[in-house]
């Protein structure tokens, strides 16, 4: 963050608190009790507890039997997002342009986050101009390409709690649709996908976008990320094009993270 007229920037103090809270417990070789954080980070344990019961309820630190803090499973996802954001974004920044260069196409990269699919890189086409989608966005897993890709390859386990809260907010369901109906549909649009090697997002509800998404996968075979592209609609001929580019793209960034080749 820049200075501006020589001045410090504002910030918010009970934020760098609760990060020194964090950064005791990053060090540490074992969970910690609560008086020990509390003299670590130079604040009086009442305060610090306040600090760890909201930590707690966040996942970013987790409580033993003892009654001792460490780092939870968020903070772990976290460190592992950062991780995949910043080698994902190396190794494939030259491919999303080239990708962008070759549609005109506005171009973004998403990984799995806690909340669902999360744009970590962007480059807006030349025809629409910067997309409502800002690197940090979360996207839904229906009615959206990059959903559809999430859907077709990850465990439904992982999947399941968002569809859930997908389905119960959205105001488009069928009337009367079944739970098991809704989820025979859904395991057939994944099958598809995977059939095909990519999904495609229905202009109809997707403002009138054509959006077309391709999986992208680790050395493990895994999925880790999908890469979207997203313009106004076009013709039959001008999708496939944008399509085989597309596919081309996310399978050179899936060899050069030492995919098995298919």
């Amino acid at each position: 963050m820049s200075r501006r007229n020589g001045r410090e920037p504002r910030r918010i103090k009970s934020i760098e608190v609760g990060f020194r809270i964090l950064r005791v417990l990053e060090h540490a070789q074992k969970p910690l009790p609560l008086t020990v954080i509390a003299e670590a980070a130079k604040l009086p344990a009442s305060n610090a507890y306040l600090y760890l019961a909201s930590f707690v309820h966040e996942s970013m630190v987790e409580q033993d039997a003892m009654g001792h803090y460490g780092l939870g499973s968020f903070a772990v996802v976290l460190g592992a997002a950062a991780t995949r954001q910043a080698g994902l974004v190396d190794l494939g920044k030259d491919l999303l342009g080239g990708l962008r260069a070759q549609t005109r196409d506005s171009v973004f990269l998403s990984i799995w986050g806690n909340r669902g699919p999360t744009i970590v890189h962007k480059i807006d086409g030349d025809e629409y101009g910067p997309i409502g989608l800002r690197v940090g966005h979360v996207l839904p897993l229906l009615g959206t390409a990059t959903g559809g890709v999430f859907l077709a390859w990850m465990p439904t386990a992982r999947t399941e709690r968002l569809v859930d809260q997908e389905r119960g907010s959205a105001v488009s369901l069928a009337a009367g649709a079944s739970a098991g109906t809704r989820s025979a549909a859904l395991a057939e649009a994944s099958r598809s996908v995977r059939r095909m090697g990519y999904a495609v997002a229905d202009s109809a509800v997707n403002g009138g976008l054509f959006a077309a998404s391709a999986p992208v996968f680790d050395q493990g075979g895994q999925l880790c990320a999908a890469i979207t592209i997203l313009c106004p609609g076009i013709g039959q001929a001008g999708a496939d094009r944008a399509i085989d580019e597309l596919r081309r793209t996310a399978a050179e960034l899936s060899k050069r993270l030492g995919a098995p080749v298919p």
